[in-house]
């Protein structure tokens, strides 16, 4: 047969066929291992869901010595509690999901509450609240710290060996003072 007969390098099918992304180790080297330090940097590189500070009065403005009431909320964005990320390292299908470990509370004016793994909520029932002595304008936020779990190649999960704390974004509080005033009545 001749290079040029199309029927002499005929492509015929056989199946579907799977790469792993590794390269494999060279001769008389060892393969490399999926190691705790490996899990532990992957998940310190995961996106954390940046943790939002609700505040209460709606508006961000309060007057002095009146409760506050704060909560935090999980944006869509990112990796919150209960989440799955999942990344292939040297072959293995990782899984890392999030949980609380605690959340404090930074109230603007030197005070914070917490850890806690409460999310406070809003009037009446929210349970983190703080009151301001003195006008001021001040910036709280809520930081939080995020432990994990490890599935790897869809084993059970296990405790990440690790924490990563994430602070989030300011919210602007204006605190004010009201004057009080007796008027006669004629």
């Amino acid at each position: 047969m001749h290079r040029d007969d199309p029927t002499e390098f005929a492509w015929n099918f056989i199946g579907h066929t799977c790469h792993t992304p590794l390269v494999p180790a060279r001769s008389g080297e060892p393969a490399q291992e999926l190691t705790e330090a490996m899990i532990l940097e992957q998940f310190h590189r995961t996106d954390f869901a940046l943790p939002q500070l609700v505040v209460q009065p709606a508006d961000n403005t309060t007057l002095v010595n009146l409760p506050v009431y704060y909560q935090l909320a999980w944006p869509a964005a990112g990796y919150g509690p209960g989440d799955i990320d999942t990344v292939t390292l040297i072959g293995h299908e990782v899984r890392i999901r999030p949980s609380l470990i605690g959340a404090t509370y930074v109230t603007g004016d030197g005070a914070s509450i917490g850890p806690t793994t409460s999310l406070g909520g809003p009037y009446p029932d929210g349970d983190i609240t703080h009151e301001y002595t003195s006008r001021a304008t001040v910036n709280a936020h809520v930081s939080v710290e995020y432990g994990g779990e490890v599935s790897v190649d869809g084993s059970d999960w296990r405790p990440i060996p690790g924490s990563a704390t994430v602070e989030g974004p300011a919210t602007e509080i204006d605190v004010r003072t009201s004057t009080n005033r007796l008027y006669s009545t004629p």
